[in-house]
């Protein structure tokens, strides 16, 4: 209850951000410099009227391709001194009058490593006002150029995180809302696990959530708010990406164990172990500086392809033996499917539309949310089809391990305790009880009265030995009790609370309830338990025959 109240909530943040992120956020006086830029591309120079709707060439920029662009910076506003760059995979030089005041990427691509996008961030010098701004930008990755560089022009106190902050989008507090809620489930089905076995779809849920709520933050370049490395963004982002379907997978395995069989079962397991040898190659690959991800990126697109394929075509989602937690979260796993395939379509697009920014649109994050919202109504019934069952089991269970007049364990449950004993080394004890006088009372009140006498007597047989042993009816008068070695000083004090609460008690009984019982130890006999019991069995007859009520059985 307290994950679900702390979910709740997170959901209310969540809820209010969107409506933050819907207001108007232009209250800054940052200005977007699209125009007018002199472009050169192959020793050709082109002046577009907007640099947002500029495309070099028709296809992909290859890689290593140069692109200069050239601006003279406005002089009616000398109080901003700052430039806020974003590029895409590309490394890139700047000049303020042919010197140059920033330099990004270029000892990366030298050395093989990966350039990330995002923004860069450049002070800009005192008088800047009505200077030549050149921006020399080399192509890290092909199709580099098919999102041309976007620069504003800021003011001091809107450098760096304060302005990512005034343009967070609806994708942003998606990615934050799934990355919180992600780590919460995990720790608490992890937890939830030392408890019960139908908890471990909770973390892998949250895997799924944690992991794809990093990928967003990175995709939409908002990790910027806590992280300047763009090397280590970009390295984040393409691990998680290789890293989500491995969550996909598991929670399907988990959903299809003892569903499936044959090959649509080895299949579908095979599918996280692959997807872990290909996140465990390329990361290795990487950290060692031999390849970089973003190489494995057709690999990664072609597997995709292919995993979707087979658990599309055979079956292995929304079969018709699915039952209904399993149907809605194939309906959730189809539309974010669905907003995958629209996200590709818009990202081809703006291939050849130019200024459409296909990181901008929150297509696939609104997948993942309705996906995520899907598994977790899925689990919910699947959580409470599973208790229920598990309820009923134990029901079952009590009812085949206890007396039903006495509520006290039955002679079943004894014979299974006893073998417990039989494992262990340490001392216990056994105490044989059979009631006096019952023979007599079923006689002459009835077996009704006979009845309410057994209840009396266990009620006080299971007050006085409270915590420290174990009550067992073994069937009619015969009881018993098991004390392990930690409470047998406490043996002699329970004994003389059950004969003060059977005076009590017999106050309201036809007849006075009274019992003969003997005891024995483990370290007596040193055998069985059930050679324990027998021994207490003799004594409590020899008690029995002593008595003066044995001439009334």
């Amino acid at each position: 209850m307290g994950f679900l109240a702390a979910a709740f909530m997170l959901a209310a943040v969540f809820i209010v951000s969107l409506i933050g992120v819907s207001k108007n956020r232009s209250s800054n006086n940052s200005i977007v410099w699209d125009s007018p830029w002199e472009v050169t591309y192959h020793g050709k120079t082109s002046q577009p009227p907007s640099l947002a709707q500029y495309r070099p060439i028709q296809g992909e920029a290859p890689l290593g391709d140069s692109l200069l662009l050239e601006t003279t910076l406005p002089t009616r506003l000398s109080d901003y001194s700052a430039l806020h760059i974003r590029l895409f995979v590309s490394t890139m030089d700047v000049y303020l009058n042919d010197e140059k005041i920033y330099s990004y990427g270029q000892e990366l691509l030298s050395e093989g490593l990966i350039v990330g996008s995002g923004y860069h961030r450049i002070e800009l010098p005192a008088g800047w006002g009505g200077q030549k701004l050149r921006l020399k930008v080399y192509a890290a990755e092909s199709g580099a150029f098919d999102i041309m560089p976007e620069t504003t022009i800021l003011p001091n106190q809107m450098m760096g995180a304060p302005y990512l902050a005034e343009h967070i989008s609806v994708s942003f507090c998606i990615a934050i809302f799934m990355t919180l809620f992600g780590a919460m489930a995990m720790v608490g089905g992890i937890g939830a696990m030392g408890f019960a076995g139908y908890f471990v779809r909770l973390p892998l849920i949250g895997f799924f959530s944690f992991v794809l709520g990093i990928w967003t933050i990175c995709y939409t370049h908002e990790i910027q708010l806590i992280s300047l490395n763009l090397e280590f963004n970009a390295i984040l982002e393409y691990a998680m990406l290789y890293l989500a379907p491995i969550s996909i997978e598991l929670l399907f395995v988990s959903m299809r164990r003892k569903k499936l069989s044959g090959w649509r079962w080895y299949g579908l397991v095979s599918l996280p172990i692959f997807n872990g040898i290909f996140f465990a190659g390329t990361t290795i690959l990487q950290l060692a500086h031999v390849a970089n991800y973003p190489q494995f990126l057709l690999l990664f697109h072609i597997y995709m392809v292919l995993g979707i394929v087979f658990l599309m075509v055979p079956g292995v989602v929304y079969s018709k033996k699915d039952g209904l937690p399993e149907r809605i979260s194939d309906i959730g796993f189809l539309l974010f499917c669905l907003s995958c395939i629209a996200e590709l379509v818009v990202f081809n697009l703006s291939r050849v539309t130019p200024g459409v920014d296909p990181r901008g649109n929150p297509i696939t994050s609104w997948g993942l949310l309705v996906y995520l919202m899907s598994l977790l109504v899925s689990y919910v019934i699947y959580l409470q089809r599973a208790i229920v069952n598990k309820t009923e089991k134990d029901l079952l269970s009590s009812l085949a391990y206890r007396d039903a007049l006495t509520g006290l364990y039955n002679r079943a449950k004894c014979e299974q305790i006893f073998d417990v004993l039989n494992g262990i080394g340490s001392d216990y004890a056994v105490t044989s009880i059979d009631m006096n006088g019952l023979k007599k009372l079923n006689d002459t009140y009835g077996h009704g009265k006979g009845d309410e006498q057994l209840q009396a007597f266990a009620k006080t047989l299971s007050e006085a030995f409270k915590g420290i042993g174990t009550p067992i009816r073994m069937g009619g008068d015969e009881f018993l009790v098991i004390v392990r070695q930690e409470h047998l000083n406490d043996m002699e004090t329970a004994f003389e609370k059950m004969r003060v609460l059977q005076e009590e008690a017999s106050q309201v009984l036809p007849i006075p309830l009274s019992a003969s019982y003997g005891t024995a130890m483990r370290s007596e006999v040193r055998s069985t338990a059930g050679d324990v019991y027998r021994l207490a069995d003799d004594r409590m007859y020899k008690m029995k025959k002593e008595s003066k009520d044995t001439r009334e059985d």
